[in-house]
């Protein structure tokens, strides 16, 4: 299992009401995507801290099933008309979440 896990830091200007939509958006459109299990997505407390307001985060089977995920049609609309749309920078990581088991068949 693979934990995926984006941050995002948003662009200067981004109302409030913009990143709820933003969060909502998020949970919609990926959970609309067969290989996404485990969804989430929240706002930082303290936004200050290092630039990250918002991340999501979800689970796959496999980094083989991550890569499919983010081929689909609906990954790359989310990217293209929300994330361009309201994000500056993102930082993007991935951890097996399976004790014992080899990265290297994650």
């Amino acid at each position: 299992m693979v934990q995926h896990i984006h941050f995002l830091g948003l662009k200067a200007g981004v109302q409030p009401e913009q990143v709820e939509n933003l969060m909502v958006e998020t949970r919609i459109r990926l959970l609309k995507i067969s290989e996404i299990m485990n969804l989430r997505v929240g706002k930082r407390i303290d936004a200050a801290a290092d630039g990250y307001q918002v991340f999501f985060a979800f689970d796959t089977e496999s980094l083989a099933k991550l890569r499919v995920a983010e081929d689909e049609a609906v990954y790359i609309k989310f990217r293209h008309q929300i994330l361009e749309r309201f994000v500056e920078r993102e930082t993007a990581l991935n951890f097996e979440m399976e004790p014992g088991k080899d990265i290297a068949y994650s």
